[in-house]
């Protein structure tokens, strides 16, 4: 009874339903747990897209900046609290990119040493997002979509 209720309705939209309906746990079957994990599996991977879908040209170092701080943040690289702002802009040495630092707050008020978190760098055709190579200043593997 419960299989056929829930093979007969949108994922999302009865999900809840079916899990008030189905507070016994010996009506809920293997099926229904399997279908249910699928929906939740397959909405956490749309979510993880989301930031390569939002991809679109940039044209200043503040679009950059923020793009470049909405990948980290998506990626879990870094916490959107602990990114205060980038620094550099359009590089000679690799055209078409803004290559930037990205900067951590510093909270000492005796001033902080370094606030470096890492070098990137934002194709500026696209917004795809790379991690900058400082050593080579190259620009390196793209960080904002899954590979």
């Amino acid at each position: 009874m419960a299989r056929d209720w829930l093979d007969n309705c949108p994922w999302f939209a009865c999900i809840v339903q079916f899990l008030d309906r189905c507070k016994d746990a010996s009506v809920i079957g293997k099926v229904a747990y399997a279908k249910i994990n699928l929906a939740l599996a397959g909405a956490a991977v749309l979510a993880s897209c989301a930031a390569a879908e939002a991809a679109g040209p940039v044209t200043s170092e503040d679009q950059a900046c923020n793009r470049v701080m909405a990948v980290l943040a998506a990626n879990k690289t870094y916490r959107a609290e602990q990114m205060a702002s980038c620094d550099g802009g359009e590089d000679d040495n690799n055209p078409g990119y803004y290559v930037l630092r990205v900067n951590a707050y510093c909270r000492d008020p005796q001033g902080c040493g370094s606030v470096l978190l890492g070098w990137y760098a934002v194709e500026a055709a696209t917004g795809a997002v790379h991690d900058m190579d400082a050593a080579e200043w190259s620009v390196g593997q793209r960080i904002d979509r899954n590979t």
